[in-house]
């Protein structure tokens, strides 16, 4: 036993999903010099993929649409019933517009056009590990109405989050000094003690919160920008939207730069 222990991070289990020898290889080769140690599976058709998906727990998948036996869409499409896809990305070299939103539609984080760059592989591994840690929320508003709307938009999020509420200013540094969130969600307009105050204690016990101020009040949104938040949301806002804040605070690049990138608005 020695002073420090060591606790190596369980191995990713990476699915790679192909017809063609070659996409794989290059995307196994590119899976594997990222620094991470990871469990490769590779399938070469449809059925193939639908099983090695329904057999073991996968934690990432890349996923070739046109496949023998069953198509990719189909694959995840007939998963999805009773399942849920793991985090997973298209790549193909097909293009069509509609494709790609229907794919959108049906969760796929990405979808990289063939052929592909290692470093586009990269970076989506790189994304992986990121939104697979978890991020602590902090939703303070003083509508019980709001929260519980805010914390089912969360829910929706490719982040893992776990969430933590406050009906007004005081409960929230209360809150945040019981246990520090990774991202304050603040409405402006309480009751009592309002956002900007909140947000001024809040910095007061931690200047680098990150705190994304939230309003239905376009006027109030302009007016605390100012402040020099980590970002401003106008009510009501989807799921995307605050994805697209948390890529940004992160340092992530966001997906579906490549054509139709509007699962994701800055």
């Amino acid at each position: 036993m020695t002073d420090i222990d060591f606790v190596e991070k369980p191995a990713w289990v990476v699915l790679i999903a192909d017809d063609s020898s070659t996409t794989r290889q290059f995307i196994r080769s590119a899976v594997r010099s990222f620094d991470r140690h990871v469990t490769i599976e590779e399938t070469a058709d449809g059925q193939q993929t639908l099983d090695a998906l329904t057999s073991r727990p996968v934690d990432l998948a890349f996923l070739d649409l046109a496949m023998p036996e069953i198509h990719g869409e189909d694959v995840v499409r007939t998963f999805t019933v009773g399942h849920r896809m793991p985090f997973f990305v298209v790549v193909s070299g097909i293009g069509d517009p509609e494709q790609i939103a229907r794919m959108r539609r049906l969760a796929a984080y990405d979808y990289l056009r063939k052929p592909v760059e290692a470093e586009a592989i990269h970076k989506v591994l790189a994304t992986y590990e990121r939104v697979s840690m978890l991020t602590r929320v902090l939703i303070v508003d003083d509508s019980r109405t709001q929260r519980k709307l805010i914390r089912r938009i969360l829910a929706e999020s490719v982040f893992h989050l776990t969430i933590d509420e406050a009906g007004d200013g005081v409960s929230a540094f209360e809150a945040y000094a019981r246990q520090p969130a990774d991202i304050v969600i603040l409405d402006i307009n309480m009751d009592g003690l309002d956002g900007p105050n909140t947000l001024r204690i809040l910095r007061a016990h931690n200047p680098q919160v990150r705190v994304v101020l939230m309003s239905s009040d376009a006027a109030a949104i302009a007016t605390y920008a100012a402040l020099n938040v980590t970002a401003v949301l106008k009510k009501p806002f989807t799921s995307q939207d605050l994805d697209a804040i948390f890529h940004g605070i992160y340092g992530l690049d966001l997906p579906y730069r490549d054509g139709d990138a509007t699962r994701y608005r800055r």
